[in-house]
């Protein structure tokens, strides 16, 4: 994104120079419209070693002749990307640094006299090549500085082999065009890369960058409150001594003086921000992971150990009521501690204090029931498919250590789901089963196009499929149309009078399209029927708590097509297909599923259908689903159309909340549709499920909606310990932060769809048992 805040470019452009860009696209991304001329190339193609070096070789030299210009920047990026395909001690790199030396002969060939030469590197790296952490060899980079005229001097601190600041660089740069620091600069001047000056222009420049740095500590004083009031006070008094001793140098050695207090103070006043800029609470993070860790190690003991049985005997006993007023109770503690002054922070009170009483209730619960957890154990005997399902859902979390990985994840999820499936299938060993898998395979190859791509995969990137869509083609729109039409059709034929519905809100949908399409069509009639749309999916969804005595298998078939006509509606028509291929992915997985028996008895089938293995394939799925659907873990491709689809929300009182609602469900429609169906996992087929009584099937279903919701907590797990990892990796607010906050949505968005799936189910159970 562009930068706004005041910089070495911005300031040349202020004062009328003119600056030239070569090479590295990222810094016409950064500063657009800043400069003379441009010759800017895509920066991402790391396998790429010679292209941008070739092109800026083929203008540098005669812009150097030229004299319009005040700044000329040339990125080459071949040692960079040697680096990262073949690391430091590859032949290509040998190749890549001699052309470097040949370049640089060149060009201090023909530099002109009033020309300064700075060559420098943004970064080191390891012997690996990689360069995204914080070792010396990653953070230490080369910086050579050439020039035909004498150079200034700072007492032979500065040769070869000598270490300088980076942020040294901005102020340097600034001095050498002759103007001042940019306001964000903490650096300090080196003279010694500068050309040699008088005393009154060394101390002028000195002032200069005194005075920058005054009014940044007092400006941060008045907006930020990370630095205390006293020491900023120091510093700010230090600096202004600084500045009034300016006035009294006039010996050589008093300047030399002069100028080692002043790059003391400068140091001091960097030390004192670097120990807030650049330092995590680790103890923080540590206990955050560990909280995590057990909340999932303790709930997967009783999803995984406590038989089902027993589980209905937990929910039909006082133990949930004693649990909900124990919490309560808690609430209401802090609450009166609170006002009677007893306590300083409410909301961590109330979280400290019923995530303690939480804890102990399920540790107790555990206790208890620790007799029938272990003769599980003991007597469990788990299928290959059922161990590789957990391997593949752990290998899909651990490999989000890799930054590489996070950027790729949509192909590794569709790996690993269809992988998955195919176990399963193999698994029931049937020529149905082979051909669902085949079906399955070529529904996730078809949400392929819509995948797009992120900046960093390079080739599909510079050809556009990663913009983001705004109006549709005209085969995308037929394309939608034809899936929401199929999807209806067959929902009409099955779905008895709730059809009705669904019939009526899809084809308001393609209406809402149809309408709104190209630039002839009506954007208000459009919104009209978007919101006519938006109102009958909510009638049906109020449909479908009403009571009949089918039982909850087809309502709940309902409350996933809603959910498709809710996630079609926001994604658009560039996308509605995808949404379609997701229920049909889903759809022909629920169906392999249902295959998956042991011993022909009603009882085993249902745990082979309840166990870990099936809520790990369709955490991958719905995974997966997120980037089929076009989305990917970056801020830059929220697209936020779909909270104007129906109108600006704004207008009314409660806009913000719709504005969220909207947001949310574009991003993560898919988990929160395949939490809403984990209950017709165990429902879906006739082969015993429907010989079993409501209260075991309940059992089965709350164990296999916990063990769904944590599969995603185990994905926001290692995502949380991959950023804590990475905190000082080059790639953390690029890569790692917006996966693990994307993460943390998906989790929750799965977790709110099972309590929907899960609430719907036992609504409908049959009536002589459904309080117990």
């Amino acid at each position: 994104m562009e930068i706004h805040e005041d910089n070495v470019i911005d300031q040349i452009i202020k004062s009328g120079s003119k600056a030239v860009l070569l090479g590295d696209d990222t810094w016409s991304r950064l500063m657009p419209g800043r400069w003379f001329r441009s010759h800017a190339l895509y920066s991402f193609h790391t396998w790429d070693l010679d292209t941008v070096d070739n092109e800026v070789d083929t203008k540098i030299y005669d812009e150097i002749k030229k004299d319009d210009w005040d700044l000329l920047v040339a990125h080459y990026l071949g040692v960079d990307h040697a680096g990262h395909r073949y690391g430091p001690n590859h032949p290509e790199m040998t190749r890549k640094l001699q052309e470097v030396n040949t370049r640089l002969q060149k060009i201090i060939e023909i530099l002109p006299h009033n020309v300064l030469l700075y060559v420098v590197g943004d970064h080191g790296m390891t012997e690996s090549g990689d360069h995204g952490g914080e070792s010396k060899a990653e953070r230490s980079a080369a910086m050579f500085v050439y020039s035909n005229s004498q150079l200034g001097e700072d007492g032979g601190q500065m040769s070869v082999g000598g270490e300088v600041q980076q942020t040294d660089l901005a102020p340097t740069l600034s001095a050498a065009l002759g103007r001042p620091p940019p306001a964000p600069s903490l650096g300090n001047l080196m003279f010694s890369v500068l050309p040699k000056m008088s005393t009154s222009m060394t101390l002028l420049h000195l002032s200069n960058n005194l005075k920058q740095v005054t009014k940044y500590l007092v400006r941060y004083g008045e907006e930020s409150q990370q630095v205390s009031l006293d020491k900023l006070a120091h510093l700010i008094n230090e600096t202004r001594e600084q500045i009034e001793k300016a006035a009294n140098i006039e010996a050589e050695q008093d300047l030399k003086d002069y100028i080692s207090d002043v790059k003391d103070l400068m140091e001091s006043i960097r030390i004192v921000f670097r120990e807030v800029w650049v330092e995590f609470d680790s103890l923080s993070m540590l206990r955050a992971l560990l909280l995590l860790l057990l909340a999932i190690f303790f709930n997967w003991l009783i999803t995984e150990g406590v038989p089902f049985e027993r589980i209905c005997s937990i929910f039909a006993s006082s133990f949930v009521p004693s649990g909900l007023t124990s919490v309560a109770v808690c609430i209401g503690v802090c609450y009166n501690a609170f006002y009677f002054r007893y306590l300083d922070d409410l909301e961590h009170s109330i979280i400290l204090s019923t995530g303690l009483i939480s804890g102990a209730i399920t540790c107790l619960l555990i206790i208890m029931h620790w007799d029938g957890i272990t003769q599980r154990w003991y007597e469990g005997r788990s299928h290959f498919y059922e161990r590789f399902s957990r391997a593949a859902l752990v290998a899909s979390a651990v490999v989000l250590v890799s930054n590489s990985f996070v950027i790729e994840e949509g192909a590794s999820l569709a790996f690993l789901s269809l992988s998955v499936v195919a176990v399963m299938a193999w698994s029931v060993g049937t020529a149905k089963a082979a051909a669902l898998w085949l079906s399955c395979g070529m529904v996730l190859a078809a949400t392929r196009p819509y995948r797009g791509c992120r900046e960093e995969q390079g080739d599909c990137w510079t050809a556009g499929e990663g913009a983001p869509t705004g109006q549709a083609s005209r085969a995308a729109l037929v394309l939608a149309l034809g899936s929401v039409a199929a999807t209806v059709a067959i929902a009409r034929r099955h779905a008895g009078w709730r059809g009705y519905g669904v019939a009526i809100s899809g084809i308001l949908v393609c209406a809402h399209w149809a309408v709104g399409w190209g630039s002839l069509g009506s954007p208000i009639q459009s919104k009209l029927l978007a919101k006519l749309a938006w109102l009958v999916l909510g009638v049906m969804f109020a449909l479908l708590w009403k009571r009949e005595r089918h039982g909850p298998t087809l309502p709940l078939m309902m409350l996933a097509l809603i959910i498709y006509l809710a996630n079609a509606l926001v994604l658009g028509a560039s996308y509605a297909p995808a949404a379609a291929l997701s229920l049909l992915a889903g759809f022909i997985t629920l169906n392999i599923v249902s295959l998956l028996k042991t011993n022909g008895s009603s009882k085993y089938s249902l745990t082979a259908r309840c166990n870990s293995s099936i809520a790990c394939v369709w955490a991958l799925l719905a995974s997966y689903c997120f980037y089929g659907t076009g989305h990917h873990a970056t801020l830059g491709h929220i697209r936020w159309a779909p909270v104007f689809h129906a109108g600006d929300p704004n207008y009314i009182s409660f806009g913000p909340a719709i504005t969220v609602i909207l947001v949310s469900l574009h991003l993560f429609g898919m988990p929160f549709m395949f939490g809403a169906t984990v209950p017709l996992l165990a429902l879906w087929g006739r082969s015993g499920v429907s010989t079993l009584g409501p209260r075991t099937q309940m059992a089965a279903i709350f164990s296999l909606c916990l063990k769904y919701a944590l599969c995603f907590a185990v994905r926001v797990f290692l995502c949380a310990l991959s950023a804590t990892i990475h905190c000082r990796h080059l790639m953390i607010w690029g890569v790692f932060t917006p996966k693990l906050l994307f993460e943390c949505g998906a989790c929750a968005a799965a977790f709110l769809g099972t309590i929907t799936g899960a609430a719907l189910t036992a609504w409908h159970m049959p009536a002589q048992q459904r309080n117990s």
